[in-house]
Order: structure tokens, then sequence, then C-alpha cells
């Protein structure tokens, strides 16, 4: 950990490195620092005594680091503090060295972390009717309906649904079949649920958007596949494994794709991402590789070291299922990862 005195000249110099548009003297001064952290002047003074200085919490250190990333956070007489979600690719590479030198640990970029007050709109297929259990519940007309009777993925819908709502407390979340989208929802930020047999609005994003990835749907080939092009130009076709067992085909490993990229269809800033299975068993593994507490963390850390924060990237992954049991991918793997976009040549 960075010693109090050291820290305090390295703060004392990011403040006078700094430029505020606007004011006569151009500088950034300890009330300017004070009012945008929430904290009184005498604090941030204590921070940046010469001698005896006194260590800032580290949330006030994260502030500095997030401060200073960017000199957008000066600009049009500033300063104005930005949520990390909001720093560009470059600007996070630099929050994150800020906070090195700092002695802090930097915290794993989460791409299902979104900038507060951003709506967000969870996509998810319709089940067909004759697949549908219960049909007396799937019913809307019944006097027990259920709704999510005829939702496809519902435990990858109630899983991404959960932790969406804790890691974006101040953003409107909703869930809605692919059947009865309006207009407004394709202004949010689009998380698509399932696979191109029976959610549209996956199907055409991946026609929509240009990437080194395709979904062949069951009909096409007989287990359902994903076909790939490496760097080379170099075609795969990536096949589930299924075993048959007393007569009947079980599904031992899926094949599942993650997908991030900006939102084709609403506003800047938006963004698109899939979470698809060959089988649904692949997309409940793909979204809890992104939210399962024992995992995220590590494939967080991979998806920032992988993409650098690119505001596209891919990855197909195996999802292997035990016993009838989802396993969490671990990215970390390469045994796991079966294909990622961009490459690292770019």
């Amino acid at each position: 950990m960075t010693d109090p005195d050291t820290l305090a000249q390295a703060l004392r110099t990011l403040r006078g490195d700094a430029r505020l548009q606007g004011r006569p003297d151009g500088k950034v001064s300890q009330g300017d620092l004070a009012r945008v952290f929430g904290v009184s002047v005498p604090s941030i003074s204590s921070w940046e005594k010469k001698t005896d200085a006194k260590r800032p919490p580290d949330v006030h250190l994260d502030k500095y680091a997030r401060l200073f990333a960017t000199p957008r956070s000066f600009a049009d007489g500033g300063p104005v503090l930005f949520e990390v979600e909001q720093l560009t690719a470059e600007e996070r590479v630099r929050h994150d060295e800020l906070k090195r030198a700092f002695g802090m640990e930097s915290e794993p970029l989460n791409p299902l972390k979104f900038p507060p007050g951003e709506p967000l709109t969870v996509v998810c297929a319709e089940l067909p009717e004759e697949l549908q259990a219960a049909r007396e519940y799937a019913d809307p007309l019944a006097p027990d309906h259920v709704e999510l009777y005829s939702y496809a993925d519902p435990d990858a819908l109630f899983e991404l649904y959960s932790y969406l709502r804790q890691v974006n407390p101040n953003n409107r979340i909703r869930y809605k079949l692919v059947t009865r989208l309006d207009r407004d929802d394709f202004h949010t930020h689009l998380l698509l649920l399932g696979g191109v047999d029976w959610n549209n609005l996956t199907r055409e994003t991946y026609d929509l958007l240009d990437i080194p990835v395709r979904q062949v749907g069951r009909e096409g080939i007989e287990a359902g596949a994903f076909e790939v092009r490496d760097a080379g130009g170099t075609g795969r076709t990536l096949v589930p494994v299924l075993k048959e067992e007393d007569g009947r085909l079980t599904l031992r490993e899926d094949v599942a794709h993650l997908w991030r990229a900006p939102n084709p269809y609403g506003r800047d800033g938006s963004t698109v991402t899939i979470f698809n299975g060959v089988y649904g068993r692949g997309t409940y593994g793909i979204v809890r590789a992104l939210t399962d507490v024992d995992w995220r963390e590590r494939n967080f850390r991979y998806l920032e070291r992988r993409f650098g924060g690119a505001p596209s990237f891919s990855l197909v992954s195996r999802v292997r299922i035990v016993t009838g049991i989802v396993t969490v991918p671990d990215w970390t793997d390469p045994n796991i990862r079966l294909h990622e976009w961009p490459t690292d040549s770019g």
C-alpha cells in the first residue's frame, strides 16, 4: 500500500496538472474537489499535507481515479465526476492505472453494470404452445394464469434479472417477450436471451451485425450448431455433445455464445448483449458465467484482460452438463473457450 505522504504528493500533483476551463486562473482548487467528492475542504487538505498526511478512504481514492482518468471531467467549467461505466475504454485503463498507483486493487469491469438511470430490457422468446406445460396456466384468460409459463429460458431469465436488479438499483429494468416489444424498448440497453430458433430478435441481430459467428438452427443441423470463422478465414462448426442413454439423447455439453455490441436499433451509447446456447442449458450457463458469485469476478477479469473494454466482442464457450447439472464456464480455461472475436491480431 502506498504510504500516506507519498500518496499526498501524488494527489497534489494530479490537482496541479489538471485545468478547469472557464476559470480566470485555470486551476483546480481543494474546494472544487470537496464539492464534487461530497466532503469538506479540511478533509481534502488533510489528504494533501506535505507531512503526516491522512490516507483518504478507498471510496474517495476511487473518485480521484475517476475524476483524473479523463480530461472530460474538467471540460465546460467542471469538475464533473463520471461513473466507471461512463468512461471510454482508454479512460478505464487510466482509471485502473491511477488506482494501482494509489495502492488499490482495481475492480474488474462488469459488463452487466450499466450507467445509472439508463433503462434495460431483457428480451425473451415465447415457448411454442405445444411445449408449454400445464397449458391452463399459460392461458392468459385462466384464473391461475402464470405469465412465465409461456417464456422460454425462465431459469436464465430469473438468474439474469435478479442480478441486474442487484447491480443496477437506479435503473428501470423490464423483461418482455419478443412478441410484445414496442418501439421505445429498442432505445434501451437490450439483453437477448435464447437463440435463432425461437427468439426472432436474436436472429435479426445476427443478420444485422457483422461478426464471424453464425448460429444454425436445429432445423438446419439436427442438433443445432454455431459456425465460426477464425482469423485466417478458416471455418469451423461447433456442435453440442449428445449421448444416447436409455433410449434417449442426453446433453453432455452445449455450445453457447456471449456477444456485446452497440445497439443497432437504439440511441447512441445503448448496447445489445446476447446470451445464447444451442439449447436452453447453454443459455443458462452463459448467463451464469457473469452472475454466479463464485465465478463471475474471475470471468469479468478475463473479459477485461482479453477485450480491454472494446465496445464489441464475442465469445463462444463450452457449457458442460454433469449429471443433469449445468456447470459454470471458467473462461480462464482455454479448453472452455471455443472462439473469440476480435482476434488478438485485431
